[in-house]
C-alpha cells in the first residue's frame, strides 16, 4: 500500500519520532514515503498517486492535507499528535498515533465532510468551522507557545476572556433560506463536534452527515456559557442555540472572523460570506 506520511515535526510537544511511525505503518502493510508540512513540496506530493495518506500532526496539518488532497477516493489515516486534535476527537479516534498506525489493516472507514467558505478572500476550504464574534480573538496565540500541557487550559481561559469582553454583534444570517438575523456574542458554523481548545461546542454534530451545525450564543447565555467552559464541558451540551443546514450565508462587516485556525483581518464591508459542504466527503480509516 503506497502511503504518503505527511508529518508536522513541531506538533504537540514536538516529540514526533518519524522512524517509529514509519515502522508502525509498515506493520499495517504500508510502503511509506514521508514529507514534512514545513516543506511546501507537500502540496505537490498530495497530487501524486497514493493508496493512503497518513497525517501525523494536529488539526492544522489535517486541514492542510484535506485542502490539498487531489483524489478524494484516497483514504486518510489520522495519527493525532497535536494539542487539541479536534478532528480525531470528533471521529472518536482516541488512540496513540503509533497504535493507530499499526492497526490500519481492515479498519472501518468513516466519512469526514469538508466545507467551503466564499468571501472577500476568494474561496477557502475548511474542516472545523467558520466563526464570527468571540471565538476569533480567542484563537490569537502568544509567541512563544505556552508549554504543551497547559495549552488546552489556557485556550479555554482565552475563550472565556473573549466571551466576557465581547459586545453583542448584529449578524445577518440565513440557514437554507431561513432568516435567523439577531444579536449574538458569536456565530459558529461547525463541521465537527469539537472546536478550538477541544470544546464540544456542536455537541451532537456528526462529521460525515453532510450537515452543518450553526451554533449561536446570545447575551442572556453569556454567564452560563462561561460556567460551562470552566466546568466539565465534555459532559453536557453547551447553553447555545443550534440550527442545522446545508447552506449558510452571513453578512460580515468587519467583526472578528475565523476560518479554522486562521483569523481574517477586518475588511471594508459588509461582505456576504457563503458557506456550504462539498459533496464528496473525505474517507478516514478509524481502527
Amino acid at each position: 500500500m503506497r502511503t504518503l506520511l505527511l508529518q508536522n515535526p513541531t506538533a504537540g510537544d514536538g516529540s514526533l519520532n518519524v522512524d517509529s511511525l514509519e515502522a508502525a505503518l509498515s506493520r499495517s502493510g504500508c510502503l511509506v514515503t514521508s514529507c514534512s508540512r514545513s516543506d511546501e513540496t507537500y502540496k505537490t506530493a498530495l497530487h501524486d498517486l497514493w493508496d493512503l495518506v497518513a497525517v501525523a500532526g494536529g488539526d492544522g496539518t489535517v486541514a492542510k492535507a484535506a485542502r490539498h488532497l487531489c483524489d478524494r477516493g484516497v483514504p486518510l489515516a489520522l495519527l493525532p499528535i497535536g494539542t487539541a486534535n479536534s478532528v480525531a476527537h470528533s471521529l472518536e479516534l482516541l488512540g496513540e498515533a503509533e497504535e493507530i498506525a499499526a492497526n490500519l489493516q481492515g479498519a472501518p472507514m468513516r466519512p469526514l465532510d469538508l466545507g467551503s467558505a466564499k468571501g472577500p478572500w476568494g474561496e477557502r476550504r475548511f474542516i472545523e468551522a467558520v466563526g464570527i464574534g468571540a471565538t476569533a480573538p480567542a484563537l490569537k496565540r502568544s509567541d512563544p507557545k505556552p508549554p504543551f500541557e497547559h495549552r488546552i487550559r489556557l485556550g479555554r481561559e482565552a475563550l472565556c476572556e473573549a466571551i466576557a469582553a465581547t459586545a453583542p454583534h448584529r449578524i445577518a444570517l440565513t440557514v437554507d433560506g431561513e432568516n435567523l438575523d439577531g444579536e449574538f456574542l458569536f456565530v459558529e458554523v461547525l463541521n465537527l463536534r469539537f472546536s478550538g481548545p477541544r470544546l464540544p461546542i456542536a455537541y451532537f454534530a456528526e462529521p460525515g452527515d453532510q450537515m452543518l451545525d450553526i451554533v449561536l450564543l446570545c447575551e442572556d447565555q453569556r454567564q452560563t456559557m462561561l460556567d460551562w467552559v470552566r466546568a466539565a464541558p465534555e459532559e453536557t451540551p453547551p447553553p447555545v442555540l443550534v440550527h442545522t443546514g446545508r447552506n449558510v450565508t452571513m453578512a460580515w462587516d468587519g467583526a472578528p472572523l475565523r476560518l479554522d485556525d486562521r483569523v481574517c483581518p477586518p475588511e471594508g464591508g459588509p461582505h456576504l460570506i457563503e458557506i456550504a459542504l462539498e459533496q464528496n466527503s473525505l474517507r478516514v480509516l478509524c481502527p
